[in-house]
């Protein structure tokens, strides 16, 4: 009464080069390969039960392919990928192919000088109680000290867990209100101190006290549900809706390290700079997932279900409708069992792969060897090897932009150091400051700018002035070409034929003042006043010599005091 017992093939064989190279690219995909090196290994010859580890060598064989195929091969199409999107990139940015790196790092920080405008900068408050709150506030150790409790919040968060004592709780609890307490208390110091104006002008402020708020209202419901308290019977008699996700905003204290961990920083601001690109592209994918979708809909929308014994296809993951298919095709780009789809949509016999076998239906939509294959490869070529790795792409691109800002002569911090130490001289930011303004900019400028915390001499500052080469109008310099100055000191680059004009971007009054310039410079106009600097101390010394030539300092024998004279 049994029945007949029929060895038959694997799915994945070496029977023919075509299901050889299948097979091989389906274990470079990095699916099935360990299923498909425990069957060669098993393997014994043509027409022999498989016999375990009866070829253990084999073994060796599918793990070189693995490095060869996944590791070297496919991720080859990645570097082609990010390559081409590099090129294409630099194209469109307007880099000259004939332009050396520290002339295109040069038009790039043009670029961002013409867009770090000078701003206007916040007065120290004349209330006593305010001054000192400002002073507080804008005090770097006052940072460090909410960076320091910051993580030390975070400590006290990760240590919570579901099955916690009351006790520890309750502990918890007052930990956090102490923490809590001290941000309002930071807060309330930056809002006297800056004034409510400037303190929501910063965004990062903002999001500071966004983020106080909700810790006082989490507080608030946890006083209502007596958190505070060991008691086990009192514990949990308020019920607040959706309280767990108010406690999950703490969280986001986290985030508050963003603006003070410049790692951190540089990552976001990778992100940030990132998702214009990566918007762009997957509205790309998400047309050729719909496009793929269709073309599965079409193939195998009549794929019979029930014969899948693995469980592969079902009642979510199948080509039946659009939106089905989508996520199919989502899955598979994702790597997951593609190759199980592939394989199930390639039943030749109709009767088992058609769902609906009678009138029209027969061998409509049921899938196939060949389109089965062709269908499911192409869509791993373009959407995972292809589409997907354009946002490792953008990802890579970006975060090396942000990265080569700190690496390049004058990283990002640089510029903007500049911003802040010309809006201390210009704070109503008018563009423009003093002649004698100059020399007190070169000395608030860390190096390779300035000459902050260094040795300042007359002849080191006149060295600079004289590198800088800032023309003058009515004694006074402007914002853009002063930046500019300064940038070509410290990059030393030659205007090229590609080059920009240096002053293409200027506010009215640096216009006027470039057109009424006569050539006269922010060095000559230094050396001219030392040189009359030095004469007046010249002629004042000499003055005081022909004086002293007249004083005598010996006191006659009779001399008496009315007739003393001193001097």
């Amino acid at each position: 009464g049994g029945g007949v017992a029929v060895w038959e093939d694997q799915e994945y064989t070496f029977n023919s080069y075509p299901r050889a190279l299948l097979t091989l690219f389906e274990m470079s995909t990095t699916e099935g390969w360990m299923d498909v090196m425990a069957a060669c290994v098993d393997a014994v010859s043509v027409g022999v039960t498989p016999l375990p580890n009866a070829n253990p060598y084999w073994s060796v064989f599918c793990a070189i392919h693995i490095i060869l195929g996944a590791f070297v091969l496919l991720n080859l199409i990645v570097g082609s990928v990010i390559n081409n999107y590099n090129r294409i990139k630099a194209k469109n940015d307007g880099f000259a192919p004939f332009m050396t790196a520290e002339q295109n790092e040069w038009l790039e920080i043009k670029r961002l000088v013409f867009h770090l405008r000078p701003r206007q900068r916040m007065a120290s408050p004349k209330n006593p109680f305010r001054a000192a709150c400002y002073r507080l506030s804008v005090h770097p150790r006052f940072e460090y000290m909410v960076t320091t409790i910051i993580l030390l919040n975070v400590v006290t968060m990760v240590i919570t867990t579901h099955d916690m004592d009351p006790c520890v709780k309750a502990a918890i609890f007052w930990i956090n209100v102490v923490f809590t307490s001290i941000f309002l208390v930071e807060a309330i110091i930056k809002l006297f101190g800056l004034g409510v104006r400037w303190y929501f002008l910063n965004w990062w402020n903002s999001f500071d006290f966004i983020i106080v708020l909700l810790s006082i209202a989490t507080i608030t419901l946890d006083v209502l549900g007596k958190e505070y308290d060991c008691k086990t019977e009192d514990r949990g008699s308020f019920k607040i809706p959706a309280l767990q996700i108010f406690r999950a905003f703490r969280i986001a204290r986290v985030f508050r390290l963003v603006r003070r961990l410049k790692g951190l920083r540089q990552m976001i601001e990778t992100l940030l700079v990132s998702l214009g690109s990566l918007v762009n592209i997957g509205t790309l994918l998400l047309l050729m997932m719909v496009i793929f979708s269709v073309l599965g809909v079409t193939f195998f929308y009549n794929v019979n279900q029930d014969e899948d014994l693995y469980g592969r296809m079902g009642y979510w993951d199948n080509y039946v409708h659009l939106d089905n298919a989508l996520w199919l095709l989502h899955r598979q780009t994702t790597g997951e069992a593609w190759n199980g789809i592939m394989y199930y949509c390639m039943e030749s016999d109709v009767y088992r792969a058609c769902d609906k076998r009678y009138g029209d239906y027969v061998n409509d939509g049921c899938g196939g060897f060949a389109i089965s294959i062709i269908f499911h490869v192409m869509w791993q070529v373009f959407g995972t090897y292809v589409m997907m790795q354009l946002f490792t792409a953008v990802i890579l691109e970006n975060f090396h932009s942000v990265a080569q800002d700190d690496l390049s002569a004058l990283p990002i911090e640089k510029l903007h150091e500049f911003v802040d130490a010309w809006t201390v001289l210009d704070p109503e930011a008018e563009g423009s400051i003093g002649i004698r303004q100059l020399p007190d900019l070169i000395a608030q400028l860390s190096p390779p700018l300035g000459l902050k915390d260094k040795n300042v001499t007359s002849q080191n500052m006149m060295q600079i002035m004289k590198d800088l080469q800032i023309p003058i109008k009515e004694d006074r310099v402007w914002y853009n070409p002063t930046f500019l100055a300064f940038v070509k000191r410290v990059i030393a680059t030659n205007e090229t034929e590609n080059g920009e004009d240096d002053f293409d971007v200027m506010s009215e009054n640096e216009e006027s003042a470039e057109e009424n310039t006569v050539g006269a410079t922010a060095a000559m106009e230094y050396a001219a006043r030392r040189v009359q600097s030095a004469f007046r101390e010249w002629k004042e010394r000499r003055l005081q010599v022909k004086k002293a030539i007249n004083v005598t300092f010996e006191i006659p024998i009779n001399a008496t005091a009315k007739n003393l004279v001193t001097c």
